[in-house]
């Protein structure tokens, strides 16, 4: 559901949204640290509010007693998602 909501937000206003777009996908060791980062799509803007997206997101982390952080960064957004092991 997590990385749905990040393709789908994505792909309306963030990088898939432009030709030139690209999204990596990190995975590191010993717990899942998941690194989402856009680049190449629109100038993007830190929201002044959270959206549904965010807010489910966090939500879900949260229930597995995780941490999100979103950083939006002018080149594109970068969300870490950190769950232990």
């Amino acid at each position: 559901m997590t990385l749905h909501e990040l393709a789908t937000n994505a792909a309306k206003y963030g990088a898939l949204s432009a030709t030139e777009g690209q999204i990596k996908v990190k995975w590191a060791d010993g717990r899942l640290l998941l690194r989402w980062t856009e680049t190449g799509g629109p100038p993007v803007k830190t929201p002044t509010h959270q959206g549904f997206g965010g807010r489910v997101i966090k939500g879900m982390i949260e229930q597995l007693k995780g941490r999100t952080r979103f950083d939006w960064r002018p080149e594109g957004l970068v969300c870490e998602i950190i769950l232990q092991a």
